[in-house]
């Protein structure tokens, strides 16, 4: 059966429609409640309850005029709840069953279990159910420790002679860790790409805070922690190539290849290319967590370095002329562009003066030249010169992380940091600086970040509030 077979045709037709949102939302949280259920299913009478307390919770709109059959126009939220299970149900996502007691049970579809799988992997906080207290955020937070341990575990049990078996789920192990690495490089692409398309401050400090919560917590800091590669490595190797010489154990492993292939000799050449394929990988993987140490880095640092452009704009020329475009801007999409260009018009004055060089003028244009000679610094213009403690700090490092250390600790309040705190009106850029590089400081294990839902409003922008808090 192929693809077009196993999947209804009407399928993801909710996620195509205006309420492609409200739906979405909804089937990630009666998946999350489905599986709190038993193995047989969950009564349909709980996932209705609780997806109309999560209706009554959320902010999505539903459109009405959307939908096409009579039903579509549900006058309560349990209405609107029970339609889109229905809608749910008729797109082949669920199916409901009756038992002999007349109960209504509910099950996902194994595509939809898959798709509903793959969607919460991707993006764990894809609705505001899926927090951080959330079974998924755990599972998929610790993946790589997952898959490292269990390749490691397997090669190690002196106790388990079905080698065949071994190596096939080391093999599947390696693919998923290999598929965890893409991702996590993927998202790290998706961040950098986005410095240069995003101009607010706000937008640039939000994501740079969902970034630390969302990948370097989760991903990243774990990769170079808890799940460093570089613990195992050597051993899977070593254990993967003493595999590689057994006879016996890879008599079983190609035993096990027959099945797939349909001569004897390409079953061995597929084993042993899949073994070395295997060897290969975590040989080299070090190479791929360097790539996503420079990504990782890149993001930071453009951040940053857009974040002190931004803040500085308004003292050179590029910045003049940047307010300049974003007031012309502002005012052609509210309709008032004479009203603009009258404005701009007074900025500036060219003299429209026609240049030319005569036939006969002795003008030639000038050469590049160059001038090179020795320059001596006087010595005698050093007298009386001292390297003051005011001349040092001025040219210091005022970035390093003592200095970002020092101002977190100077301002924390009981192990506690608040931005706005810190963000006032009327506050220096020096200190907005300092904040956002204590931000990504605070990525440090000894460090818990909290997004609120507040507002820090500043005179040039306004961004979340945020916490930093000393771990322990």
């Amino acid at each position: 059966m192929d693809l077009f077979g196993m999947i209804p045709d009407n399928f993801f037709s909710l996620l195509s429609s205006k309420n492609k949102r409200i739906y979405l939302a909804s089937i990630l949280q009666c998946f999350k409640t489905y599986e709190t259920g038993s193995i047989l299913g969950i009564e349909k009478k709980i996932v209705v309850d609780d997806l109309v307390n999560y209706l009554d919770n959320s902010s999505f709109f539903y459109d009405v005029e959307d939908e096409e059959d009579d039903e579509s126009n549900p006058q309560s939220k349990r209405e609107l709840a029970n339609y889109i299970l229905r809608r749910m149900e008729e797109c082949g996502w669920i199916y409901v069953d009756v038992t002999n007691d007349y109960e209504e049970i509910l099950n996902f579809s194994d595509m939809a279990i898959t798709i509903c799988e793959a969607i919460l992997k991707a993006y764990p906080n894809v609705t505001e159910s899926y927090g951080e207290d959330n079974e998924f955020y755990e599972l998929y937070a610790n993946e790589y420790q997952g898959y490292i341990f269990t390749i490691y575990s397997l090669l190690m049990n002196q106790d388990n002679v079905d080698f065949a078996m071994i190596f096939d789920t080391v093999y599947n192990q390696t693919k998923q860790l290999i598929r965890a690495l893409r991702r996590l490089d993927s998202r790290l692409k998706e961040y950098i790409s986005s410095v240069v398309e995003t101009s607010e401050i706000k937008d640039l400090m939000e994501r740079l805070m969902t970034f630390k919560t969302e990948i370097y917590d989760r991903s990243y800091l774990k990769m170079k922690t808890s799940d460093n590669i570089n613990r195992y490595r050597l051993a899977i190797v070593s254990k993967l190539e003493e595999l590689s010489a057994n006879e016996f154990a890879m008599s079983m492993i190609v035993n096990d290849y027959k099945r797939k292939y349909p001569t004897v000799e390409l079953a061995v050449q597929r084993a042993t290319r899949t073994i070395d394929e295997v060897i290969d990988v975590f040989n080299s993987i070090d190479g791929f967590v360097s790539e996503i140490d420079n990504k990782n880095r890149t993001y930071i640092n453009s951040t940053i370095g857009k974040i002190k452009f931004l803040l500085s704009e308004d003292d050179n020329v590029i910045g003049k002329l940047n307010t300049i475009l974003k007031h012309i801007k502002t005012s052609c999409a509210k309709g008032k562009t004479e009203k603009a260009m009258r404005l701009v018009d007074t900025l500036y004055s060219l003299n429209q003066t026609k240049i030319f060089v005569q036939e006969n003028s002795l003008y030639a244009p000038r050469g590049s030249y160059t001038r090179n000679y020795n320059q001596t610094l006087d010595a005698l213009g050093l007298e009386g010169f001292e390297l003051t403690e005011e001349f040092m700090k001025q040219f210091k490092s005022a970035y390093n992380e003592i200095e970002i250390k020092n101002f977190m600790e100077s301002n924390m309040l009981e192990n506690k940091l608040q931005a706005s705190q810190l963000i006032h009106y009327n506050t220096d850029n020096l200190t907005v600086l300092m904040t956002v590089y204590s931000l990504m400081y605070a990525s440090n294990l000894e460090y818990h970040i909290e997004i609120l839902d507040s507002k820090i409003e500043h005179k040039r922008y306004s961004l979340r509030d945020f916490i930093i808090e000393r771990r322990g």
